[in-house]
């Protein structure tokens, strides 16, 4: 497969996970991102967040831009030296309205729907909304989501809130729809309702389908690593774990998760693994 990216290629690669894995308040970040460039490796961001939300991030705390940024859960794929999206991969906007319909039908608000395109978020225009993302520059407010689906041509996720059993209640249709789907506690809009959030995107979509994508393109000769905290990793840690590649877990991350990778690891490759925290 010719390297379709047109970057030159790394000595390898660590895909990290933005929130709860990257700190991009550290100080010593940048240096630590200049010194992995000058070894001739790369560093990309894997994140459930926007490409524009993660690159307005990195410019806020002034650090190296890395070359490629992987958004919404590995539906998108971002050069940010050619300024453009090298795969997105969208929603059929009708089926996104059939699920957007059947969630308010059962008592979902609309101020708990977010949609992206890749770039930017859109959300439902009320005070909570704009305290949550008052820091922000990559959210466009909107008086109904009708709006949205009307005039966004493009649509790579959907994000809803609610209580833990709309969502788990909302997951299971979503699949029924064949789209992918992963839940998550989150402070959206109010940190005061004590969330859940469900990511929806289109089936196939995950960051280990990013991972592979990248990998295969890149082929790095020593090969990659995948750093995570979170559910949404699970899949870009079994990737790593398949290609005899390593996988960092953060230790503040769920002991579930730890254990799930670690038996996945020893069942794949028959041997013990091991973790440093």
């Amino acid at each position: 497969m010719p390297n379709e990216f047109q970057i030159k290629r790394p000595s390898f690669i660590i895909f990290t996970d933005k929130d709860g894995t990257l700190n991009l308040e550290d100080k010593k970040l940048d240096n630590i991102l200049k010194l992995i460039i000058s070894m001739n490796g790369l560093v990309i961001p894997v994140t459930g967040r926007t490409v524009g939300d993660i690159l307005e991030s990195l410019k806020k705390n002034h650090l190296k831009i890395p070359e490629i940024l992987v958004g919404d859960n590995g539906a998108n794929i971002y050069s940010t030296s050619r300024q453009q999206f090298l795969i997105k991969k969208t929603l059929d906007n009708q089926k996104v309205k059939t699920l957007i319909d059947d969630f308010m039908a059962t008592g979902g608000k609309q101020e708990n729907i977010r949609l992206t395109d890749g770039s930017l978020i859109y959300a439902i225009d009320t005070p909570d909304v704009r305290k949550y993302y008052e820091k922000s520059k990559s959210v466009k407010y909107l008086k109904d989501i009708q709006e949205a689906l009307e005039n966004m041509p493009e649509i790579t996720k959907i994000t809803l809130a609610g209580t833990q059993e709309q969502m788990q209640q909302m997951s299971t249709y979503s699949q029924k729809m064949d789209f992918w789907s992963d839940i998550g506690a989150t402070k959206f809009p109010n940190a005061d309702y004590k969330h859940y959030r469900l990511d929806i995107a289109d089936k196939n979509i995950n960051k280990g389908e990013a991972v592979k994508l990248i990998s295969t393109i890149l082929k790095p000769p020593h090969g990659y690593i995948c750093i995570g905290n979170g559910e949404n990793d699970i899949s870009m840690f079994k990737q790593s774990i398949d290609n005899g590649m390593m996988i960092g877990i953060m230790e503040d991350s769920p002991e579930a998760i730890k254990t799930e990778m670690k038996a996945y690891a020893d069942s794949k490759h028959k041997r013990q693994s091991y973790y440093y925290p």
